[in-house]
């Protein structure tokens, strides 16, 4: 099966791509190696409960989502705008005050941090409000950590909440990623919501999907090798088109265009626990402000989206960075003897339902990162890129991406007519 564009890859990018060429009118195919579409946005359904590949949320206030996405369909459920962290052997809620000002005392008081790195914060965000996004990725690069640093912040704002705050974001728990897509992400953090669809982030993709022909997409069809016009599967089948897009991960682009460069992966692993009461009522972050133990963040997705668990059952996520080639049981038990330290005996009846090891959840992103606001470059004729490759990961970033692919597609297929 041949058509004008081949696009590699149905995760968001790939599906952007292919929703801008349909509504051009242009035929595409696209080659999907896993058996459903999604790329790293996926959820299963287990024992009745919606278990998102990895911890995953939606920010409200990306444009590129709020351009491409209906919100409404997708019923979304937000968190509570905040975190609860754990410090000095207990709970502190700190939330945003504009939103939650009967926990003004509670995040005024919460040992994270002086008063200056709350005044701080706040300047902060203002500023960033004013900055326009192209110009943002413009500025001085640096690594986030000297950038709170040179900003003013305590160590102990540092180590307590925005050390396992972005290190949930990035996966870095050195934090030397991009000063830039920090200062984006805490923009967007103030901006909006972060939200869940009420039936798991799968129906991102799924609802990208449903603009496009079935027979448009085909799934199970890994890709060996590219060239200009063509795309060869691993079933030694060819596909042939006018050009080729390439939507898959970075280490996966980079083997396609046989670049040798090398995209240094970020994992993670992702527990899911079933438990009769949730540990924590309000649908806030719980982030691990000691840096003790393996836990990074835990969530509680039924409690901002219900339909996540059956009725009468809680869905307890838990984030783990480092540890990635650990065996399972021994994640198991040290996850489970930090969560009793954290709620007591209650959590010897919390059943685990599956660990996710995920070993490419994000590429790395050290300074200086690009400007996700433009198209990547072509990198040889007639084969165009979309994705985290040459950009910036993130589901903004991967919508964007293939809708100024399409547009490179488009206006490449127009000049020859």
């Amino acid at each position: 099966m041949d058509s004008d564009v081949i696009i590699v890859g149905a995760g968001l990018a790939g599906l952007s791509c292919a929703r801008r060429l349909t509504e051009a009118g242009i035929p595409f195919i696209i080659l999907e190696g896993d058996r459903r579409i999604g790329g790293r946005i996926k959820t299963d359904q287990v024992e009745g409960f919606l278990l998102d590949h990895g911890f995953q949320v939606l920010q409200t206030a990306y444009p590129e989502a709020r351009r491409t996405l209906d919100y409404k369909r997708l019923a979304l459920k937000s968190f509570a705008s905040g975190a609860i962290v754990r410090t000095k052997e207990k709970f502190y809620t700190i939330a945003d005050p504009r939103r939650h000002p009967q926990k003004l005392w509670s995040t005024a008081t919460a040992p994270i941090g002086t008063v200056g790195d709350r005044l701080r914060m706040i300047k902060l965000a203002s500023k960033l409000r004013r900055v326009k996004v192209a110009d943002l990725f413009k500025s001085p690069d640096k690594t986030t950590i000297d950038f709170l640093r040179d900003e003013g912040f305590s160590e102990k704002i540092i180590e307590r909440f925005f050390r396992p705050f972005f290190t949930g974001i990035s996966l870095d728990p050195e934090i030397e990623v991009s000063s830039r897509v920090f200062q984006y992400i805490f923009r967007i953090f103030a901006e909006g919501d972060v939200a869940l669809p009420a039936q798991g982030m799968g129906a991102i993709p799924a609802q990208l999907a449903e603009t496009l022909r079935n027979s448009s997409i085909r799934t199970e069809a890994r890709v060996a090798q590219i060239h200009q016009g063509q795309a060869r599967l691993t079933s030694g089948e060819t596909v042939q088109g006018r050009a080729v897009v390439l939507a898959t991960e970075g280490p996966e682009t980079a083997r396609l265009l046989g670049s040798g460069r090398k995209v240094s992966s970020c994992g993670e692993l992702c527990l899911y626990y079933a438990a009769d009461v949730p540990p924590v009522v309000q649908p806030y972050l719980i982030l691990s402000g000691d840096g003790k133990g393996w836990i990074n963040s835990l969530t509680i997705p039924s409690q901002v989206a219900p339909s996540y668990a059956p009725p009468g059952q809680s869905l307890i996520s838990v984030v783990v960075v480092g540890h990635l080639y650990s065996d399972g049981d021994t994640v198991e038990a040290a996850v489970r003897g930090q969560l009793s330290a954290w709620f007591g005996a209650r959590v010897r009846d919390w059943r685990h339902l599956k660990t996710y090891r995920i070993t490419h959840a994000l590429p790395a992103q050290p300074p200086p990162m690009p400007d996700p606001t433009r198209a990547v470059t072509s990198p040889q004729p007639g084969i165009f890129v979309c994705g985290e490759y040459g950009s910036v990961p993130g589901i903004q970033w991967a919508l964007l991406s293939g809708r100024l692919a399409a547009e490179a597609v488009i206006k490449r297929l127009g000049m020859e007519g």
